[in-house]
Formats: structure tokens, C-alpha cells, sequence
């Protein structure tokens, strides 16, 4: 019980064994330690100038020989408290890396028609605005009926900007009521649309197969929000 307890302080086993004998014993040399414990001779001496160190282990020399004596136990509790000090000191670093550890993104990642399903689905379950980079109008074809519905209702119930590629300027997505709409300059063209709402950033790409990558990150999301903010007011407002 107490080797176990010493342990847990950072002692080793070995460290707790010859402490513990040395209580027992007052004061003795080396061989006498090494018959109490049954611990290796040749291996005690590195072990006991580490409890000397630790200020837990003190000597003396009689006739030429080391006389180990084990020092109050209260100094178990200065080592608690030094070790404590030196932790409080750390502890805003190791809380900001556990923030950082935290803040890293959850990745997912959407296939086919059923996964562009659960994506719009779950757009509209986080009740946040939708702020559209690159709109190319393929999910509205796609899935002619379920997207442009959930997308009216997202827009409608939450707010929204969309940024329309120019090519996408006569579809559907470019006459979202409620929604606010400019469009990129025709130079710029992209097969991947970048959705931005709460936390989340989805990289939509509506090819052969359609495949959504989702980034769920606070610190990315705001960041690809003020990315957002500087091509909005860079773009044109009509689509003419």
C-alpha cells in the first residue's frame, strides 16, 4: 500500500522500497539496506543518490563508510507541492493545447444522390444561413424536386447569400427568392461549390457521382466566412 502510494508521488518501486526500509532502519549502510530489501547491491547506488537528490535520502560517513538515513516524511509533502507548482505553471499551455486538440476538424464525407440528400437535410437542421461560394445549379438538376425545396426553406427560414458562377446565371439557383445573389466574373470557374453555415464548410462537387466533403471547425468556418465577405463585395450584383 505505501510502495504503491509512493509510486504515485513519482517515486519507482525501488526508490519507495529503500525509502521505506530506511524509515524502518534509522540509519545503515548500504549493506545493510541491500539485506533488508533484497534488492541488488550493485544496482542500489544509482537508486539512492537518486533519494539523495530528491532531498528524501541524507548521509553520513563513519570509519570511511556511508551511513544512509531517510529524511521526515513531510518532505514528501514539499515534493507534492513543487510538483504542483510546476504543473500550475504549465497548465495554461497544456489547456490551450487541449483547445487546439478540441478545435480540430471532424471531417465526413457524402456520396451519391441519398448522400446530397443527408447533406441538405442536415444544412437545414442546423438552422444557421448558408453562404454559397461558386454555385453551379448541378444539385437543383440533379435532384430537380428535394433540393430546390430545402434549399427555398433554408434561405427562407435562415438567410443566405449565393455567389453564382456565370455559366449558372439562368438556372434555377440564381432565382432563389429571399436569398441575396451576385455572380462571379465568367473567368472564374470551378466544378466544386463551397458552402459555409455555422461551423461547418462543405465542399459540394456534383460530377458523375456527386461528393460532399464536409469540414466541421469554428476557427476554419470564420476564417472561410471572411474569405466569403471579401469575394462578395467583389462581385457583381447583376447577373447581366
Amino acid at each position: 500500500m505505501e510502495i504503491e502510494t509512493l509510486e504515485n508521488l513519482g517515486l519507482t518501486k525501488n526508490e519507495s522500497t529503500i525509502y521505506l526500509a530506511l524509515l524502518k532502519l534509522g540509519s545503515a549502510p548500504i549493506s545493510k539496506i541491500s539485506k533488508d530489501t533484497r534488492l541488488n547491491r550493485a544496482n542500489m547506488y544509482n537508486t539512492i543518490e537518486s533519494l539523495v537528490s530528491k532531498g528524501l535520502v541524507s548521509y553520513v560517513i563513519k570509519n570511511n563508510v556511508k551511513y544512509f538515513k531517510a529524511t521526515n516524511p513531510a518532505k514528501l509533502h514539499d515534493i507534492l507541492k513543487e510538483k504542483e507548482k510546476q504543473l500550475n505553471k504549465i497548465m495554461p499551455k497544456l489547456q490551450a493545447i487541449q483547445k487546439v486538440v478540441v478545435e480540430k476538424q471532424k471531417v465526413e464525407v457524402y456520396e451519391g444522390k441519398e448522400g446530397l440528400k443527408t447533406f441538405y437535410s442536415e444544412m437545414l437542421r442546423t438552422k444557421k444561413p448558408v453562404y454559397v461560394l461558386g454555385a453551379t445549379g448541378k444539385a437543383f438538376e440533379l435532384l430537380k424536386f428535394y433540393v430546390p425545396k430545402i434549399a427555398k426553406e433554408i434561405i427562407k427560414k435562415f438567410g443566405g447569400k449565393i455567389i453564382v458562377m456565370e455559366k449558372a446565371k439562368n438556372k434555377e439557383v440564381a432565382k432563389l427568392k429571399n436569398a441575396e445573389i451576385r455572380f462571379l466574373p465568367k473567368e472564374y470557374s470551378n466544378i466544386a461549390t463551397t458552402i459555409i453555415y455555422g461551423n461547418k464548410i462543405a465542399i459540394q462537387i456534383i460530377e458523375e457521382k456527386p461528393i460532399i466533403i464536409i469540414i466541421e471547425n469554428k476557427t476554419i468556418a470564420a476564417g472561410y466566412k471572411k474569405y466569403f465577405e471579401f469575394m462578395w463585395s467583389n462581385c457583381k450584383i447583376s447577373n447581366t
